[in-house]
């Protein structure tokens, strides 16, 4: 079992998968980490970088906060990134 990801920002979406086994995100609260099967959460996120694990490796994103929402193993993430993150 697996986690969908969707990451989205007001310009663009910058991240749809479907193999993420583990998520690292820095909440306004303290550090999350969302695994496949997780409870229903809403939350918004702080500054700082994101962590995602899947079948590809590890793979790190740049947030300036934002919001977060786990639904039967999908991840939605409404993010702000800095302005030099925005443009890769």
């Amino acid at each position: 079992m697996a986690l969908s990801v969707n990451i989205v920002t007001a310009e663009q979406s910058i991240l749809a998968q479907d193999d993420v086994q583990k998520i690292v995100v820095p909440a306004t609260d303290g550090q999350i980490t969302i695994l496949p099967s997780h409870a229903s959460l809403m939350t918004s996120l702080a500054a700082g970088s994101m962590t995602l694990f899947g079948t590809n490796g590890v793979e790190t994103i740049t947030l300036a906060g934002g919001f977060l929402q786990v639904v039967n193993n999908e991840v939605n993430i409404l993010a702000d990134v800095p302005e030099d993150e925005d443009e890769t």
